[in-house]
């Protein structure tokens, strides 16, 4: 048997707090402050192995760059999506496959979107990557 959907959550925000800078939020906040990383879980398939031996937790990690227009907004999501670095999502999410113990494996299937994000009066930059957890 794998993770709960807490030390799951735990692991991919210890996973993406090694990114500099960035806040992470493993829950839906009221509001951003960019930068940020919101973890979303979008759905979890049983039975992926016998006995209930795995299942496939699927989330999406929004990235909240900052405020459309704004140079650095576009340089933070270009460092985003590198597929190393510092500032990569792909490799911090990765750092830690096993997020602690919580996991058997991940991986960071792609990044799909980058799209603007309206709050209020303000609207910003929003990248959002799709992950695979099998625990």
């Amino acid at each position: 048997m794998g993770g709960t959907a807490t030390t799951i959550l735990q692991g991919l925000s210890t996973n993406l707090a090694t990114i500099p800078g960035l806040r992470v939020a493993d829950h839906i906040p009221e509001g951003v402050q960019p930068p940020m990383a919101v973890i979303q879980i979008q759905s979890v398939t049983y039975h992926q192995a016998m006995q209930g031996g795995l299942s496939e937790w699927q989330y999406v990690v929004s990235m909240v760059s900052g405020r459309m227009g704004d140079r650095s907004s576009q340089l933070n999501l270009d460092a985003w999506m590198d597929y190393s670095g510092a500032q990569s999502v792909r490799a911090a999410i990765e750092s830690d496959p096993k997020l602690g113990g919580a996991a058997q494996s991940l991986i960071v299937n792609d990044m799909v979107s980058i799209r603007p994000l309206s709050i209020g009066d303000a609207a910003y930059l929003l990248a959002e990557f799709n992950v695979a957890v099998y625990a």
